[in-house]
């Protein structure tokens, strides 16, 4: 059994036809598993999906089964990354699970297991949101051999609600509304829904609208609108991306023909609206969202919708209204049977070094440079270095990792990941200057001078290496070529205040500064003093501390920052 993986959205578009076939074929197959649900789902979402297909060891080009799946990256307290395996789409679909042509099951599905166990990296496999009668998926678990991996059952219980989101309700409809309504529901439920349903369509006050072209659009915004006002206190925030991700799916549904949304109204004020998914191949509806104006009940619109969709679904063929998660009690006035759903983690036994799929390492060096910004410098060193494990000449990471290690005082780790990171890209602008500012740190001026000549050489009007290289050239008493420097600077940049702090500095030392200006520049040497401080450069804090305590001795904020970041260096060396 050959098993490819499709991880883009232009070569799951060119699989349709194929994937339409095996789904047509499946007796097993549902809604979230289509073709048609997950070219939308999958367009919208932000995530590191894929999908094993599987096809014989044949010269035959078909494939024969398809398991959607996608990866998660975790970090570790430490900042240590791991992956995770999950269904694709568990986010938002009721159910999950695999499609194949019947007849393979027992060669494909071990043939996935073992795929996943030999060619993927990950450390938890989260089964989630399968039917608790799934054979398939049975099979499939049972192909994890039990002395490598352990299996536990989860149960997610949202605080504060007591609806089980493991059962789902469905209805296993008649072929005939008066059967449906006389051999499922109560007599009382069923009077209800005859005399509703008899008051909205012989009323001029009310009425019901199917959704078209013309009020797509509006029918989402009345529908969502009557969501939020029940969920936005609840999910707070969460509330504005469901409702973007539901918006992008109903119009996708409504595109494809396989959307049933109909709004309730009082004259042109609108009571509710439900939206439902149609699978016509497995002849199955979906309820999926629904909203209504909770200070009006008489007629309820709730019950109304739903006996309206029922209705309609029987008179289409279809034979299962399906309700989904959650065992809300209103769902069972429509005479439901229940279906029960399982999550099933699957973990590795004795797994020291949880395993990390390279697949995610973008979004692990985007992880990694937060901490390093929010100055988590140990959870960023590890990210650093476990990026470079995977790719020993990713420039970023060396780049960064060089960064941090100046920050902590390690100099010489520091030049080799510079230097390193020149050999892979050796006119790189960002890592001389670096390697310049590490020289300058150590006080070896000759070397700053030198690379910061190299980065003006690759780029003449580089701002920041003209300030520093007059500043290294003023620490060996070059005055005329450090203000020369500093001229430059500002000149290619008149506001930078760095180069004119600098180059009155060189001024007072040469006792060629004002002292009107001597102490304006004592204000502004303190506060680039805070600037270095605050971003952990203590040195050349302390230098600008200095400097405007040399220019003017009265200056009492900045004797006290100068004995602050002191006590802070000398803890710092002492750690």
């Amino acid at each position: 059994m050959q098993i490819d993986i499709i991880e883009d959205c232009k070569t799951f578009k060119k699989i349709r036809e194929n994937w339409d076939f095996v789904y047509a074929a499946d007796p097993q197959a549902q809604f979230f598993l289509s073709w048609v649900w997950l070219s939308g789902w999958l367009s919208v979402v932000n995530e590191q999906w894929f999908i094993l297909a599987a096809k014989p060891d044949t010269h035959d080009s078909s494939y024969i089964a398809f398991f959607p799946l996608k990866i998660v990256l975790e970090q570790q307290d430490g900042g240590g990354f791991y992956t995770e395996l999950y269904m694709a789409g568990n986010s938002i679909a009721d159910y999950t699970g695999m499609i194949c042509h019947p007849g393979y099951e027992e060669e494909v599905i071990p043939a996935f297991a073992a795929y996943i166990q030999q060619q993927l990296e990950w450390s938890n496999f989260n089964v989630q949101n399968i039917l608790e009668t799934d054979t398939r998926m049975s099979l499939f678990l049972r192909s994890f051999p039990g002395d490598s991996f352990e299996f536990s059952q989860h149960r997610i219980q949202n605080q504060g609600e007591d609806t089980d989101n493991y059962m789902a309700p469905y209805v296993s409809l008649a072929d005939d509304w008066d059967e449906y309504l006389q051999n499922y529901l109560s007599s009382n439920t069923r009077q209800k829904i005859r005399r509703f349903l008899r008051k909205i369509e012989n009323s001029d006050e009310f009425s019901i609208t199917e959704v078209n072209a013309d009020n797509l659009e509006a029918h989402i915004e009345i529908l969502l609108r009557l969501w939020e006002s029940t969920w936005r206190e609840k999910k707070g925030d969460k509330c504005d991306v469901i409702m973007s991700v539901i918006r992008a799916i109903l119009r996708h549904c409504f595109e494809h023909n396989c959307l049933y949304f109909p709004v309730l109204w009082q004259g042109e004020t609108p009571l509710g609206a439900i939206a439902n998914f149609l699978d016509v191949q497995q002849k199955s509806m979906l309820f999926v969202i629904s909203g209504r104006d909770k200070t009006f009940n008489n007629p309820p619109p709730g019950l109304i919708l739903h006996a309206n969709a029922i209705r309609y679904a029987i008179q289409n063929g279809f034979k299962i209204y399906d309700f989904l998660r959650g065992n809300e009690e209103y769902k069972y006035s429509f005479g439901v049977k229940e279906r029960r759903i399982q999550h099933i983690v699957v973990k590795y036994k004795n797994c020291q070094n949880r395993k990390w799929d390279v697949r995610t390492l973008p979004l692990a060096f985007h992880l990694t440079v937060q901490h390093h910004r929010a100055n988590q410098l140990t959870k960023a060193e590890q990210g650093y270095r476990q990026i470079l494990e995977v790719e020993s000449n990713h420039s970023e990471a060396l780049y960064g990792l060089g960064v941090l290690m100046r920050q902590k005082g390690e100099y010489q780790t520091a030049e080799n990941l510079l230097k390193n990171l020149l050999q892979v890209q050796p006119n790189s602008i960002k890592a001389l200057f670096s390697l310049g500012n590490l020289y300058q740190t150590q006080g070896l001026l000759s070397e700053a001078i030198e690379t910061y000549n190299q980065v003006l050489a690759l780029q003449p009007n580089a701002i920041a290496a003209y300030n520093n290289l007059g500043y290294a050239l003023q620490q060996l008493g070059k005055w005329e070529d450090a203000i020369a420097c500093y001229q430059k600077a500002l000149e290619l940049q008149p506001d930078c205040i760095e180069a004119e702090v600098n180059k009155a500095n060189a001024l007072h030392a040469q006792r060629k500064l004002s002292p009107d200006k001597q102490a304006h520049y004592a204000v502004l040497n303190n506060d680039l003093g805070n600037k270095c401080k605050q971003v952990g450069d203590f040195k050349t804090a302390i230098a600008y501390y200095q400097q405007s305590i040399s220019m003017n001795p009265d200056l009492a904020e900045a004797q006290y920052n100068l004995e602050i970041v002191l006590l802070e260096n000398s803890r710092e060396v002492c750690t």
